[in-house]
């Protein structure tokens, strides 16, 4: 069967520079068991709606497949629907948050017959051969779908243990160039990669889109891949997603060690958790190449901390921050306003943390209740979301855009107020480095010749563009 994959756009404001790791995935595995795949990268070749509808109606395919964040899901139903208008009989499979979060409105709301739920990677391959045998989908564990004009939910499918059976994503179906053209958190040709699955953290705001339990790629996983894509793409740096890439200090040291000895020259960015920080890891990591370990800090109140079960404290995420600055390493962070329970008190209490800790606050997310998620729970149970949840969701963007107000201490125009009001008070304070000492620690992180094809790139207008939109707090 001729299988149509489909990435749609996000982030129409932004340039395309993450992957879609999961549909180029799932790409490779089909690939694998003898089907003819098409990849439409709407996302990263920034098609039309009339271009797409053209590409739906000239090319050949059997089933479809979509997937994305929840954020998709008003491209999902127009997608959905524009195929059955042009292929009636051509069976549509969503999967990623956009299906899984919400897998009973999307069947009952849009052309969507088949929502995978979580990991797709077994399951595709056994929804495709029930489809090609006219067998039932009731057998397939880990699905939602249409049976009579009910919604079916078949049992769950166990999480896949070891990632390592996993293909690298079918980077050779993806626009390569306007990707590693766009830095995610790095500079020159940077790629995006996710080295494991999994967070055991409880954040209330977070979706955990593969489970509670971490499960990595083995370390020769992820050098075969970056060798491959040095190889192949030419690339400087690569930007790993995990939803915490330091979560197991030995593999981190294991990796630092097998691209030294492998003499595999590239920098690198790891997300972290201000509790996991590690003088003697980070060091170790910065002379293999990182450059940069960044933190959810969130909130300079304690109390909102604890509210949004971060685990972590205020003091955690000040000696985070001294740490990545004595070692040398760059410094991105994030926060939030607005979670339940924020008051004039607590948004200051972030404010001065700020003005003590010295980031700037270009960047402050509004707490943002996505689907999947205890926030999501809390604003229904508390009558936050009010009217129909489709038209939420379709709402639904980057969390720098205001969506809904979950507290009780402000109005909607207070709450937008406070943020630019917070914004403005820290960086009326800041005190950046000088040109000079910056341009200093930036040639010794990056080296001479990457460093000045970084400051190319930050000239560029789309790159500025992308930075006052979504702000970098460093």
């Amino acid at each position: 069967m001729n299988i149509l994959l489909i990435n749609p756009l996000i982030r129409e404001r932004d340039l395309p520079r993450n992957i879609p790791h999961g549909i180029a995935i799932l790409a490779s595995v089909l690939r694998e068991k003898g089907y003819n795949v098409i990849l439409l990268d709407i996302n990263g070749c920034r098609y039309s709606k009339e271009e797409v509808r053209s590409r739906l109606k000239s090319l050949d395919y059997d089933v479809v497949g979509i997937g994305g964040l929840i954020p998709v899901y008003r491209e999902v139903k127009w997608l959905s629907e524009t195929i059955k208008a042009i292929h009636p009989g051509i069976p549509i499979i969503v999967g990623g948050s956009v299906g899984f979060s919400v897998p009973e409105l999307v069947l009952q709301r849009t052309g969507v017959d088949i929502v995978c739920n979580q990991e797709g990677e077994m399951t595709l391959p056994e929804i495709l051969h029930a489809i090609e045998t006219g067998s039932k989908l009731d057998s397939v564990k880990g699905i939602w779908f249409k049976k009579d004009g009910q919604t079916v939910k078949t049992p769950e499918r166990e999480l896949i243990r070891d990632l390592d059976i996993i293909p690298f994503p079918a980077w050779d179906l993806l626009p390569m160039d306007v990707y590693l053209n766009n830095p995610v958190v790095g500079v020159g040709r940077d790629i995006d990669f996710i080295s494991s699955r999994g967070c055991p953290y409880q954040c209330t705001f977070c979706f955990r889109a593969f489970g509670r339990k971490y499960r990595p790629h083995s370390v020769d996983y992820i050098v075969e891949a970056i060798k491959f894509l040095k190889r192949d793409y030419s690339i400087d740096f690569v930007s790993f997603q995990d939803d915490e890439f330091i979560a197991t200090p030995k593999r981190v040291e294991e990796f630092c060690e097998r691209l030294q000895r492998a003499d595999i020259r590239i920098k690198w960015s790891a997300t972290g958790r201000v509790n996991l920080a590690n003088r003697e890891l980070y060091k170790r990591a910065k002379e293999a190449g990182c450059v940069s370990i960044s933190y959810g800090i969130e909130s300079g109140s304690q109390r909102m901390l604890d509210s949004m079960k971060k685990g972590v404290t205020v003091e955690q995420a000040k000696e985070a921050i001294s740490l990545n600055r004595e070692v040398g390493l760059r410094l991105p962070t994030s926060f939030i306003v607005g979670m339940p329970g924020e008051t004039g008190e607590t948004a200051w209490e972030t404010v001065e943390f700020c003005k003590e800790t010295a980031i700037p606050l270009k960047g402050l997310m509004f707490a943002t209740p996505y689907p999947g998620t205890e926030l999501f729970e809390y604003a229904l149970k508390n009558n936050k979301i009010k009217g129909d949840i489709e038209d939420f969701i379709l709402r639904l963007g980057d969390a720098v855009d205001f969506t809904v107000n979950l507290t009780d201490a402000f109005t909607d125009d207070e709450l937008i107020a406070l943020r630019e009001e917070m914004i403005e008070e820290v960086n009326l304070h800041y005190r950046p480095p000088s040109t000079e000492e910056m341009e200093r620690f930036n040639i010794e992180l990056y080296g001479e010749e990457l460093y000045r094809r970084a400051q190319r790139q930050v000239e560029l207008p789309a790159f500025k563009k992308h930075r006052e939109l979504h702000g970098f707090n460093e």
